[in-house]
């Protein structure tokens, strides 16, 4: 009976983010060691549930390490990637057949620009060190910054295909799958890897549309038509990791000649580099949008706010959106705003009471200005609440059960505000219906996202609006100072001649 060791460290990085993130940040989502996570994990809609259903039908026995998950979010301190590590090195010295790993691929920490690089890394350098030879398999976000170190220092990597992320959970009984292979055979894959000149803000990364779709459908035919390649991925990045590997990235696993699968990779770049005006999405700004969505008759209208992306690790304190609704008087709208200081302070008031709070704006000057709003109460709650949707983006992460922590529902001129104080994505229906808000009723809603929303409130959308407003989360990747990417680089640089 094979034995896998099995570990997790999930974090998508925002490194233009000033706050820091820290272990709290983890452990208010998931910081599990041991049986802990199987008993966590064994039945959830998540990459770490994909993998447990899979191994058990398979008769495997699993040997759990550690996981670590939090929300995106600024540089992860040092003390994180270490307490991840102590715990697996040790575990590294057990008896296993195989090491599972479910990361991210985009996450930073202070002193290592490459984290999912760097525990590969370790992980060889243990195995080497013990004279062992065993698969390396993974489980990435397709918003992962591929790196020279994750191609050498691995086996297999399976990067998720639909953004929104609904397929997360599937891509890891992918990547099982690949492994009971390849433990059948006893032949160890290799990867290759070829990174692309070009960096694709997130709006431009939607599975659903080019340059993404028909990328993805010919990495399809190419592994139908070449067996040996196990798995493409087509992974588009993270815009907001400046760092060397950020950008545009295609990967295979393959049992053959490593210069074939290169080859073929390279055919497919050109495609992607074809494609990529198609990616730089920008968006225009809120005032010259809401005349325009007014005229709209029926709603749900869905303003979406990618400046302030929660999903792609800004703090969620935006004010944007709030201002424009609370400017142009729009009634039966909602928004969301992440503040742990107003919520704390609605959870010493009662239903119907009226009373000021200064609203938002708080993390850093760059998301819009502190709001004094004379607000009514409507109701308070512990902010739990459980998915609606099974496939939601949210249960790549956490799984189904989600905690906003302490929430609060306000009025404000006709605007309902949900606050929440732990940020959470606006990535399901059950946040605001769990919230007393019924989504499918309103007029107005504002979505602090770029694509991941796009699973939940597409279905109930009458119109949607994409706007600019002030964050770190803009489209525009030209207001971002690169001090890191490989130069040159689209859509910051000129070309003058086809980089492959």
């Amino acid at each position: 009976m094979p034995r896998i060791l099995f570990a997790g460290l999930f974090h998508e990085t925002h490194t233009f983010l000033s706050a820091p993130t820290r272990m709290s940040d983890f452990e208010n989502v998931l910081a599990l060691e041991g049986q802990a996570i199987l008993d966590h994990s064994r039945g959830e809609i998540s990459p770490s549930g994909g993998f447990i259903e899979v191994a058990e039908q398979l008769g495997w026995s699993i040997l759990p390490s550690i996981y670590l998950a939090a929300m995106p979010s600024g540089t992860v301190k040092d003390d994180v990637l270490e307490t991840f590590w102590k715990r697996l090195e040790y575990d590294l010295r057990a008896e296993y057949d195989a090491v599972y790993l479910i990361l991210h691929g985009a996450m930073v920490c202070t002193s290592y620009p490459d984290v999912e690089g760097e525990v590969f890394r370790r992980v060889q350098a243990s195995l080497k060190s013990q004279g062992r030879h065993v698969p390396v398999v993974c489980v990435l976000d397709l918003h992962g910054n591929f790196s020279d170190a994750m191609a050498e220092h691995s086996n297999i990597l399976v990067a998720y295909r639909e953004n929104p992320h609904t397929d997360a959970r599937e891509a890891a009984c992918r990547a099982t799958r690949l492994l009971a292979k390849t433990l059948e055979t006893g032949k160890l894959p290799r990867m290759v890897h070829l990174h692309l000149p070009m960096i694709l803000p997130p709006r431009g990364t939607a599975s659903s549309a080019d340059p993404m779709k028909s990328v993805l459908a010919a990495a399809r035919r190419m592994e139908s038509e070449h067996p040996e390649l196990l798995e493409v991925n087509v992974m588009p990045g993270f815009a907001y990791a400046d760092v060397p590997d950020c950008g545009f990235d295609l990967s295979c696993a393959t049992t053959g000649e490593p210069g074939q699968a290169a080859a073929w990779l390279r055919e497919l770049g050109r495609l992607a580099w074809s494609l990529r005006e198609k990616g730089n999405l920008t968006d225009p700004p809120i005032d010259e949008v809401m005349p325009k969505a007014l005229q709209c008759k029926d709603g749900p209208i869905v303003i979406i706010e990618p400046s302030d992306n929660i999903g792609g690790g800004t703090p969620g304190d935006g004010t944007g959106v709030l201002s424009a609704f609370l400017k142009y008087k729009v009634h039966n709208s909602a928004v969301v705003i992440n503040d742990p200081e107003v919520a704390a302070e609605c959870h010493r008031h009662r239903a119907g009471d009226r009373f000021h709070v200064q609203l938002g704006g708080k993390t850093d000057r760059l998301h819009g200005a502190t709001l004094a709003l004379e607000v009514t109460l409507l109701r308070v709650s512990d902010g739990r609440f459980t998915l609606e949707n099974p496939h939601s983006h949210m249960a790549a992460i956490s799984g189904r059960h989600i905690h906003m922590g302490l929430c609060a529902t306000l009025e404000c001129h006709g605007v309902t505000i949900i606050v929440t104080t732990l940020k959470t994505p606006p990535m399901d229906l059950g946040q605001l219906r769990s919230q007393g808000v019924t989504p499918e009723k309103l007029y107005m809603v504002g979505v602090k996202a770029a694509v991941a929303h796009r699973a939940a409130y597409d279905p109930i959308a009458k119109h949607s609006f994409y706007v600019d407003t002030p964050g770190l989360g803009s489209s525009n990747l030209r207001n971002f100072s690169y001090k890191h990417v490989r130069h040159p680089v689209f859509p910051l640089d000129p070309f003058e001649h086809d980089p492959l």
